[in-house]
């Protein structure tokens, strides 16, 4: 949170007129009114629109993320870092407030990126991101740049899909059903499905498997 008030203010009020006009149709003019200050303030505190645009950006993807995230354990096995990164990414999905200025504009600047996407991804999103890489790529030594990329995006979209596709998928089985896919649920369900495909743990399905084939084997052998 910012400290000084009226920095708070302006980047309230501007979070909300981004959100609901774009970059674009927000005018510096509008977000001071809301805020209760006049235009000087903005460019004492921002220096421009932009750096607006940018302050609040970063506001709105700190207020969806998960606190403590920070201070994450770095020195975990790379399977384990893998869940973490996953549980953490769909806690901040599940505890994203619907309806909010922060959701609204993230999901704008996800369709639309603008310059402050480039700061976004610098300060907060890429950290996370190499910390994916260097899990993946540790469980991966033989995979080469391009393939830990594939990788590394495929469990990203797993747990996107959860962000993205939410009002069609409650629309598909049901608002029951769908909250019945619990953090601890979709995060051990990832969990597996990617390390499964990374070779390190048991695909679904497999014990069954085991038994249907030890079954089968019994039978042959009994009418031998």
């Amino acid at each position: 949170m910012v400290d000084d008030p009226t920095k708070q203010r302006l980047i309230e009020a501007a979070g909300e007129e981004f959100a609901a006009r774009g970059f674009e149709g927000a005018t510096i003019r509008s977000i001071s009114k809301r805020a209760g200050t006049n235009i000087a303030a903005v460019n004492y505190h921002f220096g421009d629109k932009e750096g607006l645009y940018a302050a609040a950006l970063i506001e709105a993807h700190r207020c969806g993320q998960q606190e403590g995230d920070e201070t994450e354990v770095t020195d975990a096995p790379p399977a384990e870092m893998i869940r973490r990164f996953i549980h953490r990414f769909i806690t901040n999905i599940k505890r994203d407030a619907a309806g909010s200025w922060q959701t609204a504009m993230m999901h704008r600047e996800m369709i639309e990126p603008t310059k402050a996407a480039d700061i976004l991804v610098r300060e907060s999103i890429r950290p996370r991101f190499e910390r994916l890489r260097a899990a993946v790529a540790a469980l991966c030594p033989d995979a080469d740049d391009r393939r830990v990329n594939a990788l590394s995006f495929s469990i990203v979209g797993q747990c996107l899909h959860y962000k993205v596709a939410h009002p069609i998928s409650v629309r598909l089985i049901g608002d029951d059903a769908y909250k019945s896919l619990d953090v601890e649920f979709i995060t051990e369900h990832i969990s597996r499905f990617c390390l499964a495909a990374l070779g390190v743990a048991a695909p679904f399905g497999a014990g069954e498997r085991e038994s249907l084939d030890a079954g089968e084997e019994a039978r042959c052998t009994g009418s031998r």
